[in-house]
């Protein structure tokens, strides 16, 4: 993580992936490293490009959170509608800094196919060629342990895959030893430095891409997906409603955003569950606490795990009434107060109204023994801070509703496609 930065967002989604699901361990980081092997030795690409697809292969399977999805994606299964695909592709278009590359997810199993609600170019389907290739190489080598490689790749060449990726990849092994790198583990050194020194990311592109990936998993459902919604919004209005200074806000936004990542750890099924208050008990109760400091580690600021780390403090002594044992930093208590009354707004639409929120806030604070001054400073401005978050979040359930219609929909072409369409 470079100094001048917060947030390697390279580490928080590789040590996601690990949590996700063990079947997923490091896949997508070795299909990034294979795609940058290959790729490291040829002109054919610019050096932006190169990243780009780099983060492609990264984040190709990032629509993967239920079981047969991931059984099919560990599959040659050419038959399986690939429904990650389309959830990836909606996730890249609407949230990612690679929109315009959303059609590769969507075509990255099945390349050649022509799904004509969501046209793709050339240009695009070579790199879907590209990246589908390292994944089949990848996979390939976990099912087959690396034997028999070479004829695998020769049968299907020009028809999964490119000669011209098949050439660039053999070549990349020979010179490289891409495969045995991946097979004693050394290439994650190797990749770790590529991604310090030569993917080169805005704070905006930083921003979208945390969106982008904890609402691949708070998108599970529609109360998960409001839920960090609502804090989020609240934890940057009580943060600009106080006049904090830049570097707390950027603190506190990053705090609210990766609070509930160790969610990550919680199976599909339950996270995908229509019982909301089953999904607050897994994150509260049964603290995934213990997961985030995992993912966390070494690729967000400690500053920030500390805040995360208190705030989850402050709402089990607000749950349990007990006195809160240390003086919070404004930035702890913004972040807590925020999820706290997102979980408020979820279960008890009736306190958002002022007077009976605040109330409702303060007797809290008092059972706990715990300081209100941020409290009282926000009184007079909660109901503008409450109906301006509601807002925001009503555009963030737009979007989610706008998703899953896409979602469905595509499926539901993919599936005639694919019956008609034999591979």
């Amino acid at each position: 993580m470079n100094s001048s930065q917060l947030i390697d967002i390279v580490d928080v989604v590789c040590h996601s992936f690990r949590h996700l699901n063990p079947r997923l361990m490091n896949h997508g980081e070795r299909v990034a490293y294979i795609l940058m092997k290959m790729l490291e030795g040829t002109n054919y690409y610019t050096k932006q490009e190169k990243q780009d697809i780099f983060m492609l292969g990264l984040l190709h399977d990032i629509g993967a959170y239920k079981e047969d999805e991931i059984d099919a994606m560990l599959s040659f299964d050419r038959e399986d509608s690939m429904e990650h695909s389309v959830f990836g592709y909606l996730l890249f278009q609407n949230f990612s800094p690679l929109s315009e590359y959303a059609d590769i997810v969507l075509y990255h199993h099945h390349c050649d196919a022509q799904y004509y609600p969501v046209p793709i170019g050339n240009y695009h389907r070579d790199i879907a060629r590209l990246v589908y290739l390292a994944d089949r190489i990848d996979i390939f080598c976990i099912l087959q342990g690396g034997e028999g490689l070479d004829s695998f790749l020769d049968k299907y060449a020009d028809n999964m895959f490119s000669s011209a990726g098949i050439r660039w990849f053999h070549a990349a092994n020979k010179k490289y030893n891409v495969l045995e790198c991946i097979r004693n583990g050394t290439y994650q050194e190797e990749f770790s430095k590529y991604t310090r020194e030569s993917i080169a990311l805005t704070e905006e592109q930083i921003h979208k891409y945390l969106i982008m990936f904890v609402f691949s998993m708070d998108f599970r459902n529609e109360c998960t997906a409001l839920h960090t919604s609502y804090a989020v919004h609240l934890s940057e209005n009580f943060a600009n409603t106080l006049h904090l200074p830049p570097t707390a806000c950027q603190t506190i936004q990053l705090a609210a955003m990766l609070h509930n990542i160790g969610t990550a750890a919680i199976p599909a099924n339950l996270s995908s569950t229509d019982g909301y208050e089953c999904s607050l008990k897994e994150i509260y109760q049964n603290s995934t606490l213990d997961v985030t400091r995992k993912i966390l580690s070494g690729a967000v600021d400690p500053q920030i795990i500390k805040v995360i780390e208190d705030s989850f403090q402050i709402l089990k002594c607000w749950i349990e009434q007990e006195p809160v044992p240390f003086r919070p930093t404004p930035a702890t208590e913004i972040v807590a107060l925020s999820y706290f009354i997102s979980n408020i707004l979820s279960n008890d639409p009736d306190l958002s109204h002022h007077p009976k929120m605040v109330r409702f806030l303060k007797g809290k604070y008092l059972s706990c023994k715990m300081d209100n001054t941020i409290l009282e400073t926000l009184e007079n401005y909660f109901q503008p801070i409450l109906e301006q978050t509601q807002a925001s979040c009503a555009s963030a359930s737009r979007t989610y509703h706008h998703v899953m219609d896409e979602y469905h929909y595509l499926n539901t072409i993919l599936i005639h496609y694919n019956t008609k369409y034999k591979w």
